[in-house]
């Protein structure tokens, strides 16, 4: 438009001229100070320009305001403190006294664990991952023993999830869905333990585990399927013997003509078997590869060499512009500069997240070989001296699924 001389712009909205109130003012007001009207055939320019400006003010106002805030809360974290309703578990300690409008009051100076409460949260714990309980059989156990909410009401399913989802268990402030504090209360749950519960109620969550599969005296519920239709298998019963059988086969003939019913105690035992060889780091290596997963760490090493050219990059750009401060080069040599280096820069960026996803999952195979082996050496340990219910969610934490074939070929899916 500047170098055509034009003298109009004629447009429906103004909305066209970018994505947010800064965008469209900046452009606005460039052609303005080119010496080019903007015209709206839909629109008082006027009026939108002042709604705009306001908008302008308010989101920057906004963000503000959020910075002011979660500053605030960091620091009101560090100090122990927390500034709004404390969840079940802790208490705020006043042990000093403070000026407050114009009269001395008790101020609170941390938060401590109140033992009772911070016992049904370990109890609640031990239900959801030592035997396997869903919300609400945890909420029914909770008021059968006698322990009430805080506002002294019974336990239902949704107060247990929120419990059992509260990373203040673990010590954890959260604010607009961001760890802000690692270290806010005196933790009730070690950082393990809640890493143990956020998988066993991950588990949960992927449906197959649900209601019957964890209460039920079949070892494999909820993790066995059939090798040739990929269903799942659950237990059923003639009497006298147990047996797993295919739920496709057992709906209709047609939709699993394969699905052939496996003794329980013989199919347990066969998968346990099979699990034991896994208790050697070099075969989970080698099933790794065998699916794929072959452990490579060049992802490692060019993400290092990226992250290098990045920053050489970012060192040019503020030099150059410095030279531009020193009236050493012009601005259109630092821009042309600046897009060559910006266009490299952009394909770096996009290849850094490519390599940070692939050395994630190289970190966990890493992880899947050291942990693997001593899960289930530990679990074939002390299977025999567990409850069923109890094992069952040992295993699911180890196995995503079982797969079982008439020819008797097991094959088996780690979580890991």
């Amino acid at each position: 438009v500047a170098e055509h001389g034009i003298g109009n712009v004629v447009v429906l909205f103004l909305d066209r001229f970018g994505r947010n109130p800064r965008e469209i003012l900046r452009r606005f007001w460039g052609l303005e100070e080119s010496g080019t009207e903007v015209r709206s055939i839909k629109e008082d320019l006027r009026e939108e320009m002042l709604l705009l400006v306001r908008a302008g003010v308010a989101g920057a106002e906004s963000k503000r305001t959020g910075e002011r805030v979660r500053e605030a809360l960091e620091k009101a974290a560090g100090r122990g403190r927390y500034v709004a309703k404390l969840p079940f578990g802790y208490v705020k300690v006043y042990d000093q006294l403070g000026q407050s409008a114009g009269r001395n009051r008790p101020v609170a100076s941390g938060v401590e664990q109140v033992p009772a409460e911070a016992a049904v949260v370990r109890l609640a714990f031990v239900l959801a991952t030592v035997q396997n309980k869903g919300y609400k059989a945890i909420a029914d156990e909770l008021n059968r023993r006698g322990y009430r909410t805080r506002a002294k009401s019974l336990w239902a399913a949704q107060s247990i999830k929120l419990l059992l989802t509260n990373p203040a268990m673990a010590g954890w402030m959260v604010w607009a869905g961001e760890v802000i504090s690692e270290t806010a209360y005196p933790p009730i749950l070690t950082s393990d333990e809640w890493k143990t519960l956020q998988q066993r109620l991950t588990i949960r969550r992927e449906g197959q585990h649900r209601g019957r599969p964890d209460s039920s005296p079949y070892l494999l519920s909820g993790i066995l399927r059939c090798g040739h239709c990929q269903g799942a298998m659950s237990g059923a019963s003639n009497g006298q013997h147990r047996y797993y059988v295919c739920c496709n086969h057992k709906m209709a003939a047609a939709l699993c003509e394969q699905g052939s019913p496996h003794r329980q105690e013989a199919l347990e035992e066969a998968i346990l078997d099979h699990l034991g060889r896994y208790s050697d780091p070099e075969v989970v290596r080698q099933l790794l590869e065998a699916q794929g997963q072959e452990i490579d760490h060049r992802a490692a090493q060019e993400l290092t060499r990226v992250d290098k050219r990045l920053g050489e990059l970012e060192k040019a750009f503020l030099n150059d512009l410095d030279r531009v401060d020193r009236e050493i080069m012009t601005e259109s040599e630092y821009l042309k500069r600046q897009e060559v280096r910006r266009g490299e820069q952009d394909g770096l960026q996009t290849l850094k997240v490519e390599l940070e996803t692939t050395v994630e999952a190289q970190k966990d195979l890493d992880a899947a070989v050291a942990k693997v082996p001593t899960e289930i050496a530990s679990f074939l340990e002390g299977v025999q001296g567990m409850d069923v219910r109890e094992a069952k969610a040992v295993l699911q934490g180890i196995l995503q699924a079982a797969h079982v074939f008439n020819d008797g070929r097991i094959e088996l899916k780690f979580r890991a």
